[in-house]
């Protein structure tokens, strides 16, 4: 029964997913809303550079190739002479920061660049042995330190890498920065508690720039604590906080590092100031002298007025899949410029819409939460009972997380009898023309979903039960009927009445699950329904 029942499911997905594709092409192209909806759902804080320290820098060290590398004490040196003399040997920088070489005597290497080692060597060796003697020199490994991070990190303490490593990596060691404390701009290294380098992580991140240091034994990296934020808000690649490198900050370098959208056009700067709120706005090309203070909010906007949108037109239909109209136009003024086939279905008429699909999305995503919650929270009387909830838990959230993948559809139902002319386009906006069809489509908990030719006489039940019937009893089930144009309508009590069912119409027989909380089961069946209403999908548990 359970192999018959996998073998169900997997037919029936097919079936939606090819009845989905040939019914509507949906846009891939996501309106200004959704690209900021899905930037602050990919970061893992709102803060700016808040993704830099995720373990990318703690498993790279030095890897002693590097030419620029200025030798120092404690670094490995191959060498190897040959000629009139013949050696082969590690040598270690000393203290003096010299190497020794037998029969030449010592040789200073401290602060030579790496791709000069060999050169300095070897003149040193010309010295004393005027011809026939060669010389090769190679870093084999950079001297091992530790190095003290300290201040506003996750885990303070002392670590050890390479010389040559960067202080990315042993901030990276430390469990990165602080989320609600620590600066990204405000990093000192110390020695001998003196600064030799600031680090500004915002420079890195912005222009790749990072001060090239090799570090020594007992240095130490301070980060230190956030001088304040600003709040970026609308037309932006990245939406959220923004830290300042000082109280005052050219308002320039802030529009710069966020990604401005190509439709903005306006600045507008909200700055609290002694207990009061000022506002000021400018123009994107005009911020030359603006600076931003601490605890302001950028908003990013556009003032341009549109004067036309363009609708797509899909469907069955002669006319251009693109129609440009009016700013205001209405649906009607579309359709009166749509040239239909002869097998267009005028009466079942399908408008999509962006906010309409986020709004469906987010009640989604809503209500799933809700039962993740209860699956969670949900008590249990006994042992036994608590193992058999486990074992209903885990399959719930599982068929929780595949509910989360839908995507639902946005479509504005238009009820018989409307008037198009009150319906008002908006930019992005889908209209579809469905073609005439003679078949009626079957989804869900059915042996065999499928289409099966219309028939005036039949009912819902004998579609059903040409399907290979219900895999439990209608009863049990909640079955709806979708319509041409996009409605559903409750056939529980009718699956034995004529007439129920039009040309084009799509049968759900959508499961009721079987769960020991009848409030679990309730919730379930409600987005099951839920699911099938805004995205036509009849995704069984």
């Amino acid at each position: 029964m359970l192999l018959s029942r996998i073998v169900v499911f997997w037919i029936m997905v097919l079936s939606i997913v090819m009845n989905t594709e040939a019914a509507i092409e949906v846009s891939n192209t996501p309106s200004e809303a959704a690209q900021t909806e899905s930037i602050l759902d990919i970061n893992h804080s709102d803060l700016f550079g808040s993704w830099l320290f995720s373990g990318g820098f703690i498993d790279t060290s030095f890897s002693g190739v590097n030419p620029e590398y200025r030798i120092s004490q404690g670094d490995q040196l191959l060498l190897q002479l040959w000629g009139g003399i013949e050696l082969q040997q590690d040598v270690t920088v000393d203290a003096q920061g010299q190497i020794f070489i037998p029969r030449v005597g010592p040789v200073r290497v401290s602060g030579v660049a790496n791709k000069d080692l060999n050169q300095v060597v070897l003149k040193s060796i010309k010295r004393v042995y005027k011809e026939n003697v060669e010389a090769y020199v190679t870093l084999a490994s950079s001297q091992t330190v530790k190095v003290f991070v300290t201040g506003m990190v996750e885990k303070p303490g002392i670590y050890e890498g390479q010389s040559a490593d960067s202080v990315l990596r042993y901030i990276d060691k430390a469990g990165g920065i602080k989320e609600e404390l620590g600066s990204y701009r405000n990093i000192q290294v110390k020695r001998n508690n003196k600064v030799v380098a600031d680090v500004d992580l915002y420079q890195f991140l912005n222009h790749g720039d990072m001060p090239q240091i090799q570090l020594q034994d007992g240095d130490l990296v301070f980060v230190g604590s956030r001088v304040g934020l600003v709040a970026i808000e609308g037309l932006a690649g990245f939406q959220g906080r923004y830290e300042l490198a000082d109280q005052n900050t050219p308002l320039e370098n802030v529009i710069s590092a966020i990604s401005v959208s190509e439709q903005a056009t306006h600045v507008t700067v909200v700055t609290p100031d002694d207990g009061t709120v000022s506002a000021a706005q400018y123009k994107l090309g005009e911020l030359k002298g603006v600076t931003v203070k601490v605890g302001s909010t950028i908003k990013i906007s556009s003032q341009l007025r549109s004067e036309s949108i363009s609708v797509a037109v899909l469907g069955e239909h002669n006319s251009a899949m693109e129609m440009v109209l009016p700013w205001g136009a209405t649906l009607k003024d579309l359709l009166d410029r749509i040239e239909y086939t002869a097998l267009s279905n005028k009466n079942g008429v399908q408008l999509f819409r962006e906010e309409v699909a986020r709004r469906q999305k987010d009640m989604l995503m809503s209500s799933l939460s809700a039962l993740e919650q209860s699956v969670l929270t949900a008590p249990s009387a006994t042992k036994e009972a608590a193992e058999l909830r486990q074992i209903e838990a885990q399959s719930v959230l599982s068929w929780i997380e595949k509910a989360k993948q839908v995507k639902p559809r946005g479509q504005v139902l238009l009820s018989d009898g409307y008037d198009p002319s009150k319906v008002i386009l908006v930019q992005g906006d889908k209209v579809v023309i469905p073609a005439k069809r003679n078949l009626v489509m079957i989804h869900g908990e059915v042996l065999f979903p499928t289409a099966i030719t219309y028939d005036s006489g039949k009912t819902i039940d004998d579609y059903i039960e040409q399907s290979g019937g219900a895999t439990r009893s209608l009863g049990d089930m909640n079955t709806l009927v979708m319509k041409a144009n996009g409605s559903f309508v409750s056939a529980n009590k009718r699956l034995n009445k004529k007439g129920m069912v039009n040309p084009g119409d799509e049968i759900f027989v959508l499961a009721k699950p079987e769960l020991k909380a009848l409030q679990l089961t309730k919730d379930i069946s409600q987005v099951i329904y839920q699911i099938a209403v805004s995205a036509a999908v009849a995704l069984a548990l």
